[in-house]
């Protein structure tokens, strides 16, 4: 009879370990996805848009910026214009929107002038400045997700040529972060808004 006590006993206490166990694991598992979350949203902070993140004090975004020859034009707006070719000009521009309810850092490049106005090659790489910021965005918005959420995204297939998601308007990632990001070797617009609630 003893026997029997203890080997009800045993079987017993090996069910509890087994179901310790189990519920751990699922725990864990929980908490990596968790941390993953966080995690991107930590990298989403750390995405530079032409030198700044929106981890960036806004006492240093002018100095950034200058260093890469951008123009302070309005305290929140700078610019810049390198020659390209055919007597056109590149025109690039970065908004810095810093409030109360969200942080947002906008790039714009664009081309003006020139005496040939003929569209240029559809299959010119995007210029060298933009890719890496361009790719970076697009990486963690658009790859290693669901099918259905890069449906959502609208994510379009990466080339040298053009990356983009969302159709060129603002997309939401998660309850604070939004993006958007279109680029070619014409134009360009790359973005991460920051809701702080």
């Amino acid at each position: 009879m003893n026997n029997m006590k203890w080997k009800k006993l045993c079987q017993g206490s090996l069910t509890r370990k087994f179901m310790l166990f189990w519920i751990v694991g699922l725990l864990c598992i929980a908490a990596s996805h968790g941390w993953a979350g966080n995690s991107e949203r930590q990298t989403l902070k750390t995405v530079e848009i032409e030198g700044i993140s929106i981890n960036t004090p806004l006492e240093m975004i002018a100095d950034i910026l200058q260093a890469r020859d951008y123009i302070q034009i309005k305290e929140s707006l700078y610019t810049k214009q390198e020659y390209a070719d055919k007597g056109r000009s590149t025109i690039s521009r970065v908004e810095i929107d810093d409030n109360s309810a969200f942080r947002q850092i906008t790039y714009y490049r664009g081309m003006s002038g020139g005496r040939n106005k003929s569209p240029t090659s559809r299959d010119a790489p995007i210029p060298d400045s933009d890719i890496g910021m361009a790719q970076q965005l697009y990486h963690l918005v658009c790859t290693d997700i669901a099918e259905e959420l890069e449906n959502a995204r609208v994510c379009d297939p990466l080339t040298s040529t053009d990356i983009r998601f969302g159709r060129a308007q603002w997309i939401q990632i998660d309850d604070h972060f939004s993006a958007i990001l279109t680029a070619s070797d014409t134009n360009a617009t790359i973005g991460i808004r920051f809701a702080r609630n």
